[in-house]
């Protein structure tokens, strides 16, 4: 196993600075202490002087800037070091730092220590303002006022959202790794914030078991999903001067309420339509589409703006679930303004002329993104990835965390609940890799499949034993380079699982490599010559029951065709046929299962957004029926639905992962006839942002 590891090391380091699928990547080595001592002593140090909780420190620190401190140089509103103190017209706590420690502002800025310990100090200044006395400062839920404060919003929401975070690092724990490989920890514990003045200040945000009663606060006009909180009127333009033509992609050199709070101040100049945070893709709109922000000079009227949480230089800040939510948000102002799906439209902030910016950089990955933009979900979004690895004939639920350690946990199904998530792998998938589920042996235990899409594109397969997977061994050694999409099912009814990939571009050729049952893939041959080209949903389901996977897809868009393309059994898809004229149309997330029992797969939508209403459209054995509403509040926005058999009766049921902080898992099981009911949570801390759960 240690050689295994050693092997896979090098190419995990090299996905993740492409694409970073977790919040625990080091930080630039700029963050290191100069003086040679630990950030971890920095932070004690800091902590006893100024009597200020350490876990407070660090879970601050972390929102800021993930323990990065760049080098002392600026965020986008002038904050400095791992604490972003910060130096602009509006805020000076730089300032009042050097005050208070007696500390060069050019110290404060380049020395980490030096920073951590301004920071406690400004903090301390505020608890004291605050009143608050020795016994309450060693409570720390007692320091939420003090830590809304320091986040330097002018509105009570967006310091409730700033201090929110906080307290959902204190209450998640935390294990990062910040320069030269030191880890600095939180250990989770269960923190109830004293709120005080800001407890009715709710900031926006809805999740599956809020149901009817979710607290939600004034949606955008023009993206469902979207919280509306209003630029100042100084940093932008009403109304346009150009059409718009295209999206143009940011990175904030800051945090997500940061950022909210820098649009909101009117000495800013700057804006952007939407900003999406980096731990589960929350957005927000400060600028309607149809006005002009501030945040690309000359391409600002012909433009539209979204500002990505994080910094250039720190790739732990570009999760998946950032990807995943951006990418909607594009597609959707794609199909909205008429803006193409390529990247001659959808641009970087550095490739714009006349400017001298360098975000998103160069850890923003391109093509990862624009596969998300253009394929509606991109991998791990599938039709279904059966999921029963202990062989009980139900579904279980597995999460890869997809950074430097890259473990996978699995909880398995009680049939009423799911159980407790224990390791089951200590190296598969890193960042950058596509994980998937399949029986590629055929004892009716499903295993894990890696696709690492790099150079090599190796296939990588860890079999279960019903308790743990086994060592992981390459099963092909180059398939879904790229962009390609790929995908499992058993495609000629042989018991085993197979791999498909679909190249997903002007050609749409579909390739299949069967198992062979024990130790690999067959070479990989073309099944189909056109299907699913750039822009579908591609995905796998046995629509007429005959025990051979058949390839479906999703056109999206306006259209929102579905055609199939049924298997022979052996080595080919037969032609294309359309199957559905209207289902599951442009932000929409499509789903393959058997929700009915009858060994035929059906197809199901979940429309997400504020409405989250789930329909199914039923196979009859040649094509599906009426799409027909199966589940009026289940999965909104930000949330990862998918589709499996967790109560073992033979009907498939849905499931959606929270993705957030609180990193909760529902269930609603299938009736059999038109409905899934009976929606309830069935695991409490399940799938944590950045990871990639099934």
């Amino acid at each position: 196993m240690s050689h295994r590891r050693q092997l896979r090391t090098g190419a995990a380091l090299l996905a993740a600075a492409l694409v970073s699928a977790s919040l625990s990547l080091a930080g630039s080595a700029s963050a290191a202490p100069a003086d040679g001592s630990t950030m971890n002593d920095a932070f004690a140090a800091a902590s006893e002087e100024f009597d200020v909780p350490r876990d407070l420190l660090v879970a601050v620190g972390y929102g800021e800037t993930h323990l990065d401190g760049h080098a002392g140089e600026p965020s986008a509103a002038g904050g400095y070091g791992v604490m972003h103190l910060v130096s602009n017209p509006e805020r000076r706590t730089l300032e009042r730092a050097a005050e208070l420690t007696g500390l060069p502002a050019a110290e404060l800025k380049r020395d980490t220590p030096s920073n951590i310990r301004g920071g406690a100090a400004v903090l301390r200044s505020y608890a004291d303002a605050l009143g608050l006395d020795a016994g309450e400062r060693d409570r720390i839920g007692e320091w939420y006022p003090v830590v809304a404060e320091y986040g330097g919003a002018d509105r009570a929401g967006t310091a409730r959202l700033y201090a929110d975070t906080v307290y959902g690092f204190l209450n998640q724990g935390l294990n990062r790794r910040a320069a030269g490989g030191e880890r600095v920890g939180v250990e989770p514990r269960k923190v109830e914030p004293d709120r005080g003045e800001y407890e009715k200040a709710r900031p926006p945000g809805v999740s599956t078991g809020d149901g009817e009663q979710a607290e939600v606060s004034v949606l955008s006009t023009d993206y469902g999903p979207a919280h509306w909180v209003a630029a100042h009127p100084n940093n932008y333009q009403p109304g346009r001067s150009a059409p718009i033509d295209k999206v143009v992609i940011h990175v904030t050199q800051g945090s997500y309420a940061g950022s909210i709070s820098w649009f909101q101040n009117g000495s800013a100049g700057v804006s952007s339509h939407y900003v999406v945070r980096s731990s589960d893709g929350d957005v927000t709109q400060m600028v309607r589409d149809a006005d002009t922000a501030y945040h690309a000079r000359s391409a600002n009227p012909s433009s539209l703006g979204i500002e990505h949480e994080g910094y250039v230089d720190n790739p732990s800040w570009f999760t998946d679930s950032m990807y995943r939510s951006s990418a909607a948000l594009t597609r959707h102002l794609c199909d909205r303004h008429g803006i193409p799906e390529d990247r001659a439209h959808i641009l970087g902030h550095n490739e714009l002329p006349g400017n001298d910016h360098t975000d998103p950089g160069p850890h923003w990955n391109w093509d990862y993104y624009m596969q998300l933009v253009t394929s509606g979900g991109g991998p791990g979004l599938f039709g279904g990835s059966p999921t029963d690895f202990t062989g009980d004939g139900v579904d279980d639920i597995v999460t890869f965390t997809q950074n430097p350690e890259a473990d996978v946990y699995v909880a398995p199904s009680t049939r009423a609940g799911f159980g407790e998530a224990k390791e089951w792998h200590d190296f598969f998938a890193p960042g950058g890799e596509t994980p998937l589920t399949g029986d590629f042996n055929g004892d009716h235990k499903d295993d894990v499949v890696t696709f690492t899409k790099g150079p090599d594109s190796d296939v990588y397969v860890a079999l279960s034993n019903g308790n743990t997977f086994g060592t992981a061994t390459v099963w092909h050694d180059h398939f879904a380079p790229g962009s390609e999409v790929p995908a499992v099912g058993d495609v000629n009814g042989d018991g085993y699982d197979d791999i498909v990939t679909f190249t997903h571009d002007a050609d749409a050729k579909v390739y299949v490599a069967l198992s062979n049952g024990t130790d690999g893939f067959h070479t990989a041959t073309v099944w189909h010559d056109f299907f699913a080209p750039n822009g579908e949903f591609p995905a796998l389901g046995d629509i007429d029951g005959d025990g051979d996977d058949d390839l479906i897809t999703f056109t999206q868009g306006t259209t929102a065709d579905v055609y199939a393309a049924l298997s022979n059994g052996k080595d080919a898809f037969g032609t294309g046929q359309l199957v559905h004229d209207h289902f599951a149309p442009a932000g929409e997330l499509p789903r393959v299962g058997d929700v009915n029992g009858d060994k035929k797969d059906d197809i199901l939508a979940f429309t997400q957004g504020t409405e989250s209403d789930v329909y199914v459209a039923l196979s009859d054995g040649n094509k599906y029926g009426p799409g027909v509403r199966w589940n009026d509040f289940f999965s909104p926005t930000g949330e990862f639905p998918y589709v499996g058999d967790y109560d073992g009766d033979g009907k498939d049921d849905i499931v959606t992962f929270t993705h957030n902080t609180e990193a909760d898992v529902y269930v609603s099981v299938s009736n059999g006839t038109d409905a899934f009911v009976d929606g309830r949570k069935w695991h409490d801390f399940f799938g944590t942002p950045g990871e990639t759960s099934l």
